[in-house]
């Protein structure tokens, strides 16, 4: 069983249970599965660039200095001229950027693993054009950021990118602008499309060639009980570990599988 293969159900209240329990939970050590576990799932499905692993520890760094900069509470290890750096303060910092790292790689895989038409699918009928806005939104997303490179390359190929930090801003700047005036001409281009095929003139319907089987009622069955230890006192960081990894052992499962399968060919 491949997330990206499965029903689209269970893999959207798996992720979707994923990041209610990582925005809400307070343990350090369950923020720091659910980021490892992000990261893992996302790269056996697609290839994470250094430059975001650098990025992401640069974040990191940022919250945990900045932090103590605002929250003052708590024992101080050392001070700077009169502001008191605290322990509390630079753990509180720690656990926000694991949170947002773990949240914002969550939902890159969601994106990924969720396509617009599996999310119309699920919603098309019961919440038609919140789905559909929905759904053009998460397409929208990566649209736009491969339309900003296009625009950067073709800037630099006509020499318009400068040298020095107010020519990049400058530069950057010409580029968004060149983005807005694309999405608003695309935002119409959808809309007459849209019209023209009648939209909104009779009950919308879809088709999903997706079947529900006996491993998609099992992944949901696991996920929503991993989920229920999660979030008890008790084994808090063992529940968490068996559900934030859940995903990521499928793929490698699948992913051992078809290499066996290649190798008695």
């Amino acid at each position: 069983m491949s997330l990206k293969r499965s029903h689209p159900a269970p893999v959207f209240v798996h992720l979707a249970l994923v990041m209610i329990l990582t925005m809400l939970v307070k343990n350090r050590a369950v923020l720091a599965l659910s980021l490892a576990a992000g990261l893992l799932t996302q790269t056996l499905h697609e290839k994470i660039k250094a430059k975001t692993l650098l990025w992401n520890l640069l974040f990191s760094a940022l919250i945990i200095i900045l932090n103590p900069l605002f929250n003052q509470n708590g024992s101080p290890l050392f001070y700077i001229g009169r502001l008191r750096i605290t322990e509390e303060a630079l753990l509180a910092g720690l656990d926000i950027a694991l949170m947002i790292l773990a949240v914002i790689h969550w939902f890159i895989l969601f994106n990924h693993l969720l396509s617009a038409d599996k999310f119309i699918y699920l919603f098309g009928g019961a919440l038609p054009n919140t789905a559909l806005l929905v759904s053009m939104g998460l397409r929208f997303v990566p649209l736009f950021s491969k339309q900003g490179e296009r625009i950067g390359q073709a800037q630099r190929a006509l020499g318009l990118h400068g040298e020095g930090f107010f020519n990049r801003v400058k530069s950057r700047m010409k580029t968004f602008v060149a983005l807005i005036s694309w999405s608003l001409e695309n935002a119409l281009d959808a809309a007459l499309a849209m019209r023209a095929r009648g939209f909104g003139s009779a009950k919308r319907t879809n088709y999903g060639p997706y079947r529900f089987r006996g491993s998609d009622l099992a992944f949901l069955i696991v996920s929503i009980s991993a989920f229920i230890v999660a979030i008890s006192p008790h084994c808090r960081v063992l529940g968490a570990a068996l559900f934030f990894f859940g995903g990521a052992i499928l793929e490698m499962k699948e992913k051992l599988k078809w290499h066996w399968l290649r190798s008695k060919i």
